[in-house]
């Protein structure tokens, strides 16, 4: 009976030690589970606010990307990297028709004919664009460097009718993508900063597409005019001369962001700054989430 008694009493031990570990093992186990599906969760939920980005640039030779001595793009593929990295964002992939020489009338008559255009901007996340260089050079070689603001006047209005029929067609085409407008840079300061009503006629120029930017919905200003010409670039560069006409008489002296073939497209420094330029303000919209 005592053996018996021992027996029931080591039995019954077992038994509730084996209830215990039972009982803990599981909420051991439940725990586990309930911390990995949190974390899947969690995972799963940082993966999704991640964006897939198509972006479609349109333009004249600095979307195209003359002077890129990788001929891959000027600063497209460039800032497509710089978003690769960008934990926010999980793809890239982009689409480049800029043309050189193109006009901002070129540049409408390509959206409205080009159905292989109209198709990639309809599905784009982001739409870039570079144009009016040539609007301005075309006036230019009418009026030569020491032409006034009141010279470019037509040219200017002529310019920002054309932009707002070119917003109002990327609107139409797609109605969500964010547009990137560059600002012009002057190729000119460096080497003829003494034509001060050139700068004011660039100045003009790229305040009134900064206010056409602004007006319309969902169109950022890309400003690069004060990173392809600093403060320091306003003093004369040794053995500059009034007389010079010709940008082709001063292969010796060439600008930091120029290509030296032309002295007026961007070198590659050049559309690095154009990348970085447009990375800044695209990481600002990812983190404000404007880019979704």
């Amino acid at each position: 009976m005592k053996y018996f008694k021992v027996f029931v009493s080591s039995f019954l031990i077992i038994m509730l030690s084996a209830l215990i570990g039972y009982l803990l093992l599981n909420t051991f186990i439940s725990n586990n589970s309930t911390q990995g599906n949190k974390l899947n969760e969690n995972m799963n939920k940082k993966e999704s606010t991640r964006v897939a980005l198509d972006i479609v640039a349109i333009g004249d030779s600095l979307t195209e990307g003359v002077g890129d001595s990788t001929k891959r793009g000027g600063y497209v593929p460039l800032v497509a990297e710089q978003l690769r990295s960008n934990p926010m964002v999980s793809s890239v992939e982009t689409q480049n028709y800029g043309h050189a020489g193109d006009t901002t009338k070129q540049l409408l008559a390509l959206l409205e004919e080009e159905e292989t255009v109209q198709s990639a901007l309809s599905q784009a996340d982001i739409i870039t664009l570079t144009i009016g260089g040539n609007d301005i050079v075309n006036n230019l070689d009418k009026v030569g460097l020491n032409g006034s603001l009141k010279d470019f006047e037509s040219t200017i209005q002529s310019y920002e009718k054309n932009v707002n029929i070119i917003f109002s067609t990327l609107k139409e085409l797609n109605s969500e993508a964010i547009i990137y407008i560059y600002g012009l840079y002057n190729p000119y300061h460096y080497y003829f900063n003494e034509f001060s009503q050139l700068q004011k006629v660039f100045d003009t120029w790229n305040s009134r597409t900064k206010q056409l930017a602004e007006d319309t919905e969902n169109v950022n200003f890309v400003e690069i005019d004060s990173r392809f010409n600093p403060a320091e670039f306003s003093s004369e560069p040794e053995n500059s001369s009034e007389t010079v006409e010709d940008v082709s008489e001063l292969e010796d002296e060439n600008h930091p962001y120029l290509y030296k073939e032309d002295l007026f497209h961007p070198n590659d420094r050049g559309y690095q700054i154009m990348a970085d330029t447009l990375y800044d303000l695209m990481e600002t919209d990812l983190k404000n989430q404007t880019i979704k």
